[in-house]
């Protein structure tokens, strides 16, 4: 309690010190211009097409790996079928 208000009561016997905490000290610090409610600002505009155009390549990658899985699963299907 380092910002505290303290009162100490000093009797013949005993001291009593009462510490009572200071109320909580807050400082706002702003930054930038707020625009319309619902809008956006350009960076994160940016952010979210970049994230957007990733999950597209993810999901352009997962596909072909689907397809390759598929298709060698099919021909090892196929060349055990030869085997028989």
């Amino acid at each position: 309690m380092a910002n505290a208000t303290r009162l100490t009561i000093t009797m013949p016997a005993r001291s009593v010190t009462v510490k009572m905490p200071a109320p909580p000290r807050f400082q706002l610090i702003s930054h930038g211009l707020q625009g319309p409610p619902g809008t956006l600002s350009p960076e994160v505009l940016k952010q979210v097409a970049e994230a957007q155009q990733a999950i597209h390549q993810i999901g352009s990658v997962m596909a072909a790996l689907t397809d390759a899985i598929s298709y060698h699963g099919g021909v090892i299907a196929a060349q055990e079928d030869k085997t028989l």
